[in-house]
């Protein structure tokens, strides 16, 4: 099954499923590989308020959430060079797609295509994906944490330049990014891997994704304790690890009303894509 338009899918009904259908066997597959090499992950985000929420999917959610610590991450990385079923899934990050221009990694689903809105012009592996989100420390006390930040902010920039130097919405903007797109991506990855490494060998209060925006909820990262202890938790009637704080972690991520339904017209898939297609999983 293949659409293509000149404009985003709209993601619903049969299609909808399908995509929900290949979202949870990679889910299924992260789950395998970590309880096989016990590795602490926890679903997140959307998966997580779906999961509390729904039991399974948020109805019109199109995608799966995990995090790791960054040192459960890089079992997860060693692991899946024996254990990862690669006639099905391919794990995705700069050190194994060069034209990969996030911080964080993939699970893609070999065979099938999904690519994003105004990605159409990167070479990367393009399948349909659930992403791998890893938690970095940063450092204590406010000016510390304001200049991390701004470095942050930076670094994520100049590494999605080549996606956002096509798609800013003004010239100046563009001309930003491609300036910013000459800076190897090499040694933006080598500063991130630096600044990990520096940062998690301390006993510090937060957390974060290094190179995705911050929750607006939260000023610099999320409380390192969220994700000592994890439970059960079921999801489309099967059973994934969760961090125990996941109350606390729902309020943060959407608010004290997360149980609420959100209006009609926010009940909608937010991975826009101009192609989907499933290769012959269905036939």
């Amino acid at each position: 099954m293949t659409i293509m338009e000149s404009k985003n899918i709209n993601v619903r009904g049969e299609l909808l499923k399908k995509l929900q259908f290949v979202e949870l066997e990679m889910l299924i597959e992260v789950d395998r590989i970590c309880r096989k090499n016990n590795i602490k992950y926890s679903i997140m985000y959307g998966t997580l308020l779906g999961a509390v929420r729904h039991g399974g999917f948020i109805p019109w959610d199109d995608d799966c959430d995990v995090m790791f610590k960054r040192d459960e991450y890089e079992k997860f990385f060693q692991a899946c060079k024996e254990d990862l079923d690669t006639t099905r899934f391919f794990l995705q990050d700069h050190r194994t797609d060069a034209e990969y221009l996030f911080g964080y990694g993939k699970l893609r689903r070999n065979n099938t295509v999904f690519k994003r809105t105004g990605q159409e012009h990167i070479k990367q592996h393009g399948g349909v994906f659930m992403d791998l989100f890893v938690y970095d420390n940063i450092p204590d006390g406010r000016i510390a944490r304001v200049f991390n930040k701004m470095e942050l902010s930076f670094i994520k920039n100049a590494i999605n330049s080549r996606i956002f130097k096509e798609t800013a919405y003004s010239y100046p903007r563009k001309l930003i990014y491609r300036l910013l797109d000459k800076i190897p991506k090499d040694e933006l990855f080598e500063r991130l891997d630096k600044m990990q490494k520096k940062y998690n060998a301390m006993d510090t209060e937060l957390s974060r994704i290094y190179t995705y925006t911050v929750n607006p909820n939260v000023s610099f990262g999320y409380p390192n304790i969220f994700y000592e202890d994890l439970c059960e938790m079921e999801f489309e009637g099967h059973s994934f690890l969760a961090t125990k704080y996941y109350k606390e972690q729902l309020v943060i991520s959407y608010g004290p009303d997360y149980m609420k339904l959100p209006p009609k017209e926010l009940q909608r898939s937010h991975n826009n894509a101009t192609e989907i297609s499933f290769g012959d999983i269905f036939n």
